[in-house]
């Protein structure tokens, strides 16, 4: 590890670990762990609060700083493990952070502090920096954001692939016997807001309070703890290293959250292409990605911060891993600059192999209508992409990297596939890419999808990014359901997950729409009623207005 990610010699070795049991101000004890390097009673600490199971990962991160003079604190969040309490996600850890931070400021083994974590571990990092005391540094972040209503919901829509899969992973105090079967079992259950009590061996109210919260407006982000949750990244004044993936679901919390930063002038946003869990999808690989993500670049950071060691790379700034491209590219800011381009959808065949591709592009003309029928028992299955924890959790439980390599399924009636001509030069894209749909449904609400695919010369299609809108949520700035009276013409607009990419000479860039992405995300059940209430689900007549108001808008770079 150390070798391969050009880390500097180890200076120390590892003692032995102790435990603590650390109050909170409403006394309930939290079981926290402590590693210092042999032979040091005080030194430079990086804090970890912790849902998880202490297992080889954590284990294996304390070992790593322990052995470069850094001692280690890991601590068993509220109701986890062997601490105290009862554990609901995130709605503690504004409290408890502060708590366990000022513990530790106090402590004469901590010379300083870093605030470390990836995922869940980011969200208690962040949670407890409403406060920092002197003695912290810095924090290293990855994979998360403060403001979860992007997350958790995408217009109506739920990722089952991240929240569902994660609540039936999820380790409670009693591991669940069969996790993958709980996943199957919550995703097959109506109304799927009752699925906990069958899925998950009981009543979850964080998993009903997420799955109520699919409205920006919705009580469960007027809580307490979520308003301090979301309104902490001003209050951050020192520096951070923040690391997102263009495959994370995420991304666009995490954006958010480095552009608010007190501190965002000091600190280093990193973005690679890199799934949830650092992983790369298994069939397209950019070498040396995943190192940067838990060793290449947190390191050197810790390293600096806390001992002042020199950093290796830009201390601040945006550093960016396009797909396209075999290393990173050092920026001011990101996006880099960009023009827009309006491609339209149009009515005409290109391509008949291996499926029928319509015209990407030329200019608008007459409207054409294009109709197919969407079953929400027969969902479009998901390849990959930036909504789940980027495991292949349906096809075997375990953690296999998801696909980007899309199947051309050409006997789905409900897929509609368009195509540019070939590129003639590399063609690079960044940001955040817009689908306007002029669309029709038999439906009083309904859903549709977009996905773009880089196509090579042999047809190979590859995952780039997606999107997905309802009638009822048209655009993202409705916060209040939007009535739909069916058969009548609304404009939806899909906005992709951010991404950068490079599509190269010889290279098509593709556009599929269709009406479902599962269980990436739920299966829209065609009625006006909430798909997690709902029980029947209806069949639905969609309709494409081609031609020329449907277009897709890219802003590609200069």
């Amino acid at each position: 590890m150390r070798s391969s990610n050009g880390l500097p010699d180890y200076t120390h070795d590892e003692g032995s670990w102790r435990d603590v049991d650390v109050t909170m101000r409403d006394g309930v004890k939290l079981k926290t762990h402590v590693l210092m390097p042999r032979g040091l009673e005080r030194a430079p600490i990086v804090l970890m609060r912790n849902p998880y199971p202490r297992d080889i990962l954590f284990t294996f991160s304390c070992s790593v700083f322990a052995r470069y003079g850094l001692g280690c604190v890991v601590q068993d969040v509220r109701g986890q493990r062997e601490s105290e309490g009862e554990w609901h996600p995130l709605i503690h850890e504004v409290d408890d952070g502060e708590d366990t931070l000022a513990w530790l400021d106090a402590q004469p083994f901590a010379e300083s502090i870093a605030l470390y974590g990836q995922s869940y571990l980011a969200g208690t990092a962040l949670a407890a920096s409403t406060k920092l005391p002197a003695k912290v540094k810095t924090l290293v972040l990855a994979v998360f954001g403060t403001d979860l209503r992007p997350v958790l919901s995408e217009r109506g829509l739920f990722p089952h692939e991240l929240i569902t899969a994660w609540a039936a992973y999820m380790p409670s105090r009693e591991r669940p016997h069969d996790a993958k079967r709980s996943f199957e079992v919550a995703l097959a259950h109506r109304p799927h807001l009752e699925c906990d009590e069958q899925a998950f061996g009981g009543r979850r109210e964080w998993y009903r309070d997420w799955l109520d919260a699919s409205l920006p407006s919705s009580p469960v982000w007027a809580l307490p703890a979520n308003l301090k949750l979301r309104d902490v990244p001003p209050h951050i004044q020192v520096p951070v290293l923040y690391i997102e993936g263009f495959d994370d679901p995420f991304l666009v919390a995490g954006l958010d959250t480095f552009a608010r930063l007190g501190s965002r002038e000091r600190s280093h946003l990193a973005l690679l292409p890199t799934s949830h869990i650092g992983m790369q999808p298994g069939d397209v690989q950019m070498p040396g990605a995943e190192g940067q993500y838990l060793w290449k670049m947190p390191v050197p950071w810790l390293l600096h911060h806390l001992k002042g060691a020199p950093l290796p790379f830009p201390e601040t700034g945006v550093t960016s891993w396009a797909r396209g491209e075999l290393e990173p590219v050092h920026r001011e800011a990101w996006p880099p600059p960009t023009r827009d381009e309006v491609l339209v959808l149009q009515p005409q065949v290109s391509d008949s192999k291996p499926c029928a591709q319509r015209v990407l592009g030329g200019e608008a003309g007459t409207p054409s209508l294009l109709s197919y029928r969407y079953n929400p028992m027969r969902p479009w299955p998901s390849e990959g992409g930036a909504r789940g924890l980027g495991l292949k959790l349906l096809v075997a439980g375990t953690l296999t990297p998801g696909p980007l390599i899309q199947t051309w399924d050409c006997a789905r009636g409900d897929v509609v596939r368009f195509a540019t001509p070939v590129l003639t030069a590399p063609r690079r894209i960044a940001g955040t890419m817009r689908l306007e749909l002029s669309v029709r449904s038999s439906a009083k609400d309904t859903a549709f999808y977009g996905k773009l695919v880089d196509i090579d010369a042999d047809g190979r299609a590859v995952h780039v990014s997606d999107g997905a809108a309802t009638l009822r949520l048209p655009t993202a700035r409705d916060e209040q359901w939007v009535p739909y009276e069916p058969n009548s013409v609304r404009k939806v607009e899909i906005d992709f997950f951010p991404t950068e990419w490079v599509l190269q000479p010889g290279h098509r860039l593709g556009l599929w729409v269709s009406s479902s992405n599962y269980p990436a995300l739920s299966a829209h059940l065609n009625t006006e009623t909430p798909w997690f209430r709902s029980k029947q689900p209806l069949l639905a007549e969609q309709t494409l207005e081609l031609g020329g108001p449907s277009v897709l808008r890219l802003h590609v770079a200069e």
